[in-house]
């Protein structure tokens, strides 16, 4: 069986080597685009293909590419990307990793230098051969030899939990340098990604070069990689790349905008800009050539006609539509959490300190100060129910199966899906099935928040959808496991859970 996941990636490698070769645009276009329809869809492509439905009903899947699934699915690979694989260097594969190399600026360094290796670019890069080329200003060029220390560590990324002590333990460091006027950390860690693989930081302050200086002064920094006037990247003791830049007040909201991202929310952004005749980047936003926003993000978006979006929806995935017919979700947050349904039983007088209502756990107590009921947990492949208990939580693994799932939803209350981020395993089941079945019986997702077994927040977002309430827990074995609630909110905000989708923000349950 093949995930959605690993045919997205496929469709997408397709259209980058195609677009390296020069290919049709429009053949490009389309694979990208199947690509991500795939990635963020709940249906499970795999089971589609094996039970004949016709691909090409669906929005965006010609018969071409309706051909190309089918053989992904039915041979694990897909031989045209191996044949493409084989004709173009693996040099230009690999460029593909690095910000600001996208396949046309590839296939222009090649047409121009016949560079094939990183070590090629690394050197045309540094000897000032790349300034010959339209479009290749100083700025792309840093991009680029920052690019390719960074494949040196290839692969590397963090939870986002991981990060968050260095990244506000330095937000905090810099927040005490007297002169600085606003510290903010953006990127897919602002957007609170599950994971993460560098730290943007943008700085307002008196004096650029002195901040720059302060920041690299900071105790936790293993390498300095460079050390400019208004910027400065950096490496931690962990290998974390930290990049700070410094902005000036009248374009903070511009560069808040552009570096929180997602690369395909602003590209949408961009395009709405230029309907209208103006023009978004990272200084602001301009029409005739007159700066006409930029100091907040929320200027930035009234500016091109739309309303202020959390950075946590930011990914292209119906948000900016949302914007325009005012129905955008108001986002839980923590403060609405009445009661975690997760947690040891030697915790509960922790979980009354923290105002909580209820608390679930593995055994029957009884308590007057705080509702307590009985999570008897069971694994849904195979279980006999052989004690009492006030829900049935029914609990997954690699090995569950569609049909051992929609069996077990005839009886629990709770459903949880197993998840491994940093192994990359997870369930391959028919997802839309299940989260109807979820519906019809009443069955409520369990977002489990310890940081490397969150659920996908497209999961989460295709329940909603479904009309499947969620509960968010912590699955807390000790009192500082409490907070890893945190984690849990991120990601339901990330798949768009409002408080009326999310059980424990009641007073009773």
């Amino acid at each position: 069986m093949i995930t959605n996941a690993e045919i997205a990636k496929m469709l997408s490698q397709t259209a980058d080597l195609l677009e390296i070769k020069g290919e049709n645009p429009f053949k490009v276009r389309a694979y990208k685009n199947a690509a991500k329809l795939i990635e963020n869809s709940s249906k499970d492509f795999d089971k589609l293909v094996k039970e004949g439905f016709d691909l090409t009903r669906l929005p965006g899947i010609g018969k071409d590419l309706s051909a190309a699934i089918k053989e992904i699915v039915t041979i694990g690979k897909f031989p045209k990307l191996e044949k493409l694989k084989e004709e173009i260097p693996q040099g230009l594969v690999d460029m593909l990793s690095i910000e600001g190399l996208g396949p046309k600026r590839i296939k222009q360094i090649y047409d121009a230098f016949h560079i094939t290796s990183l070590d090629e670019l690394k050197k045309y890069a540094e000897s000032g051969e790349f300034d010959k080329l339209p479009g290749f200003g100083e700025k792309l060029i840093q991009k680029i030899l920052k690019g390719v220390k960074q494949l040196k560590k290839a692969g590397i990324r963090f939870l986002w939990a991981e990060v968050e002590e260095f990244a506000e333990d330095l937000r905090e460091y810099l927040k005490s340098f007297d002169g600085i006027e606003i510290v903010e950390i953006a990127g897919s860690y602002r957007r609170k990604k599950e994971t993460v693989g560098d730290l943007d930081i943008l700085a307002v302050a008196k004096d650029y070069p002195k901040i720059i200086e302060y920041f690299t002064k900071y105790p936790k920094i293993k390498e300095i990689q460079s050390a400019g006037l208004t910027r400065s990247t950096v490496f931690l003791e962990n290998d974390l790349q930290v990049d700070l830049r410094a902005v000036s007040s009248e374009s903070y909201g511009a560069a808040l905008h552009y570096f929180t991202g997602s690369k395909s929310h602003n590209i949408e952004i961009r395009k709405i800009a230029i309907e209208k005749g103006m023009k978004v980047n990272e200084y602001g936003v301009y029409k005739d050539n007159k700066k006409i926003a930029g100091k907040s993000e929320k200027e930035v978006y009234e500016s091109v006609g739309l309303c202020y979006m959390e950075p946590e929806i930011r990914e292209n995935r119906g948000e900016i539509e949302a914007c325009f017919s005012k129905s955008l979700p108001k986002l839980i947050e923590i403060k609405d959490i009445k009661g975690d349904l997760n947690i040891a039983s030697e915790l509960i007088d922790e979980a009354l300190n923290l105002g909580y209502k209820y608390v679930g756990v593995s055994e029957k107590i009884k308590r007057d100060d705080i509702l307590v009921y009985k999570m008897l947990e069971v694994d849904v492949n195979n279980f006999e129910i052989k004690e009492d208990y006030d829900f049935l939580v029914g609990i997954t693994n690699e090995n569950s199966t569609t049909e051992n799932i929609l069996k077990a939803l005839k009886k629990i209350d709770f459903l949880r899906f197993f998840r491994d981020i940093k192994a990359k395993k997870e369930l391959n089941i028919d997802y839309e099935k299940v989260f109807n079945e979820m519906k019809n019986k009443n069955v409520i997702l369990e977002v489990v928040s310890r940081p490397n077994n969150l659920i996908s927040e497209v999961l989460i977002k295709a329940a909603i959808d479904k009309g499947v309430k969620i509960s968010i827990v912590s699955n807390a074995k000790n009192k500082k496991e409490l907070n890893f609630i945190e984690y849990g909110i991120n990601q339901a905000r990330r798949g768009w859970a409002e408080t009326g989708d999310v059980i424990n923000t009641n007073n009773l349950f």
